[in-house]
């Protein structure tokens, strides 16, 4: 089987998928006979897993650096990827090679086809081959420990049949409320579901409401938390567009003052999430491992900074809460004052305070549809950019869209950002300085 092949037989599972999620379709017994069919390999290596709204992916990637700079042999997972498959699966900084992707298919199909036939469970997910497919690899590399990004919630998660010996949960805020809950308890709890008995939780600062129900079920479950305010302190004395320098200290292990090249405030505190996660793992601080782990480091997609002349930014903040952080760092970090905005979302967002939320910093708005089954039509949302009594233009070819706006940006010197989804990155695929080959996979 080729890598091509290969990846066209994870996306045809997306299928499944196409159609309204109901959260009862997510059945951890699916994944739990997935993985006991193939030997569970997930139970091969230590695990430490991330959930949240907000910042885990980061948190996860930072963590891999650190990790991997103490001399740990980290498997990574992450999602979605921006351009290629591979990019979900890696150990350190390196993706899964073609060849790889291609063998480990090759191998679970037949599984796949015998569970689509005989479980009470039906055939497994995209996302489920996908993180059963990272647990084999990195139980066929003996990995030291390896850094998983929860996918949707995390109760009924497929990363969750996993058995954490560390556990993180991130800032929560409102996102995929069809599926987790309209409150913040409701969304909390099902993120709290990754947590074990006895098992250490570093917990990043969250909302009243949400911090109450982590809180409840930690002490349900005889779980011992670390509050990250508790034993961290941080203060960030420069904003620029090459990142921050921040001085820090965690209590009985270590202090210092460093340079994060990656945007944002928030992004200092997941930094220091990951770094309280380190010490929690038993690591001693050592300052030159530490200046390695930061040396180099790159997040794509991440308030990313695409061009200079004009200036364009990528970002793949998707729900209110992460435009406030991207509006923040446009102004704290880059000067901006007026931007030109293309915008594509995919269903179910909040689509009215991400207009509220960007309108001040707004000259203009072009709303494009992102490749995805799951994009929203422009001019479905088209209306609550309207109202702010923003200029919008609608273009859904996201390829016609990026070509009209880098124009627009061209003639007026204005700051072009890109955000709403992961999905919008494709046409700027050229670009992205990426860590792996960059092959653009279109699904």
């Amino acid at each position: 089987m080729t890598y091509q092949k290969a990846v066209q037989y994870l996306y045809s599972l997306i299928d499944y998928e196409k159609s309204p999620m109901r959260y009862t379709d997510l059945k951890l017994e699916r994944m739990r006979e997935l993985v006991e069919r193939i030997g569970n390999p997930q139970h091969a290596f230590p695990v430490i897993l991330i959930a949240g709204t907000k910042g885990k992916g980061s948190t996860a990637y930072f963590l891999m650096r650190l990790l991997s700079a103490w001399g740990m042999k980290c498997g990574f997972h992450s999602k979605p990827h921006l351009f290629t498959f591979r990019e979900r699966i890696r150990i350190g900084e390196t993706c899964i090679t073609p060849q790889d992707v291609a063998f480990l298919v090759d191998y679970l199909i037949p599984i796949v086809k015998e569970m689509e036939r005989n479980s009470p469970f039906g055939r497994p997910t995209y996302f489920e081959v996908t993180v059963a497919l990272a647990f084999l690899y990195f139980s066929w590399h003996k990995v030291d420990v390896a850094v998983v990004e929860v996918g949707l919630g995390g109760r009924l998660d497929a990363t969750n049949v996993c058995d954490p010996q560390l556990t993180i949960i991130t800032p929560i805020s409102f996102d995929h409320m069809e599926i987790l809950g309209g409150t913040l308890s409701a969304i909390a709890r099902e993120k709290a579901g990754i947590l074990r008995p006895h098992t250490k939780l570093i917990l990043a600062p969250q909302e009243e409401e949400a911090y109450r129900t982590i809180c409840e079920e930690a002490r349900r479950k005889n779980v011992p938390v670390r509050f990250l305010k508790e034993w961290c302190s941080w203060n960030i004395s420069t904003r620029n567009r090459s990142g921050s320098q921040f001085s820090w200290k965690i209590n009985e292990w270590g202090e210092g003052e460093h340079a994060l090249p990656i945007l944002g405030d928030h992004q200092v505190q997941n930094f220091m999430t990951a770094l309280l996660a380190l010490k929690e793992w038993g690591f001693s601080f050592h300052e030159e491992k530490l200046t390695r782990a930061l040396q180099g480091m790159h997040w794509p997609g991440r308030i990313e900074l695409l061009s200079s002349h004009p200036l364009v930014i990528f970002d793949v903040a998707h729900n209110h809460a992460s435009f406030l952080q991207l509006v923040r760092t446009l102004e704290d970090y880059l000067g901006c004052t007026k931007v030109l905005f293309l915008l594509g979302f995919l269903q179910g967002k909040e689509y009215e305070k991400i207009a509220q939320c960007i309108t001040p910093l707004t000259e203009r708005v072009i709303l494009t549809q992102p490749l995805n089954p799951k994009a929203v039509t422009p001019w479905e949302i088209a209306h609550h950019f309207e109202e702010q009594g923003l200029p919008v233009e609608v273009i859904e070819d996201p390829f016609e869209a990026r070509e009209i706006a880098l124009h627009f940006a061209h003639h007026t010197q204005l700051p072009l950002v890109i955000a709403g989804s992961f999905y919008l990155a494709p046409p700027f695929s050229q670009e992205f300085s990426f860590l792996c080959e960059k092959e653009v996979e279109l699904c």
